[in-house]
């Protein structure tokens, strides 16, 4: 790879840097003028935070798409689309491996519309099947495995540019070989696995189906969330009947009542009362806390619930 693509990159992610510090700033100042009391510290960093990476977001491809004099005039999406596919491939995992700030949009655009599409694809499926997806899979004792991934977190961006969700079964397959994955894992591939509602739903329901019997554990955690988050654009019967399915046989209930009530059908409602009366006895503090939360959250009535904890009501109240 050309030293010079390096140092165009890595000027790159300087900029970007220094984008997103001036935006937290700027948005900080904003949004501390028109905080009231009741703004926890933890809701107020989370709009901070989405507000300040739309607006880096906006910045950074604006960069990418500007003529710059150190380029020669061009812009930086200029010299993507100027490289063969070999450099753009090189290219790609650079910045996948060495970037702080992520790959520019504009890469991912130029790999996504290059002329040979089945190139691009067969590129891709190498790198999402030839890379480690649990550190014991790591060739090299030295490598850092949540940087290696990014290599296929990059592949996955392209293939979701691509409209391209042929990828989807094999990606679910080993997802689902491996007992527990890392949180950043998951969160990749269900990017990729929630862009194609359409393919991807059947798909994890007979996926779920299988793991009936072993409690939904592990990898079908996950899994329930896509669904979940996949429905609250596309809500259906189909979905609601499997988180519901999901409450019934997870062996960790939080899941699914998370999931439910992010899904947001208040018919599960009923179903989490019925569910607290008729295990008064046995019920979890933490799994009531959350089910009675979920009820709230759903529009539900709490006051006919009986509390065999005695203090939801006022730790609900005092918010803890």
């Amino acid at each position: 790879m050309r030293q010079e693509i390096k140092d165009i990159l890595k000027r790159y992610d300087e900029l970007s840097a220094l984008i997103l510090e001036q935006t937290v700033d700027r948005f900080s100042d904003e949004l501390e003028a028109g905080r009231d009391d009741q703004d926890s510290d933890e809701s107020f960093e989370q709009r901070l935070q989405q507000a300040a990476t739309v607006a880096t977001d906006e910045a950074t491809l604006e960069l990418e798409n500007t003529p710059d004099e150190k380029l020669g005039g061009k812009s930086l999406r200029d010299v993507f689309e100027e490289m063969g596919f070999e450099e753009l491939c090189e290219t790609l995992e650079y910045s996948a491996l060495n970037l702080d700030r992520g790959i520019p949009v504009s890469l991912i655009e130029s790999m996504a519309t290059w002329g040979d599409r089945q190139a691009v694809m067969d590129y891709c499926s190498n790198l999402i099947g030839n890379a480690a997806w649990v550190e014991t899979e790591l060739g090299d004792d030295d490598s850092v495995f949540e940087i290696e991934f990014q290599t296929v977190r990059a592949a996955l961006d392209v293939l979701i540019k691509m409209e391209e969700p042929a990828f989807i079964g094999a990606v679910l397959e080993r997802f689902m070989s491996y007992e527990q994955v890392r949180d950043f894992v998951a969160e990749s591939i269900s990017k990729y696995i929630e862009a194609f509602p359409e393919v991807s739903v059947p798909m994890l329901i007979d996926e779920l189906e299988k793991h009936t019997e072993d409690g939904m554990k592990g990898p079908s955690e996950d899994l329930v969330i896509m669904l979940a988050a996949i429905g609250k654009d596309y809500k259906s019967d189909v979905i609601y009947d499997e988180l519901r399915r999901a409450f019934r046989f997870m062996e960790n209930k939080i899941y699914a009542v998370i999931c439910l009530a992010d899904y947001g059908d208040e018919r599960a409602v009923k179903m989490f009362k019925n569910y607290i009366n008729r295990n008064q006895a046995s019920i979890s503090r933490e799994l009531f806390y959350e089910m009675m939360s979920a009820i709230q959250k759903l529009g539900g009535d709490i006051s006919d619930i009986n509390d065999p904890f005695g203090d939801f009501q006022k730790k609900y109240d005092q918010g803890e």
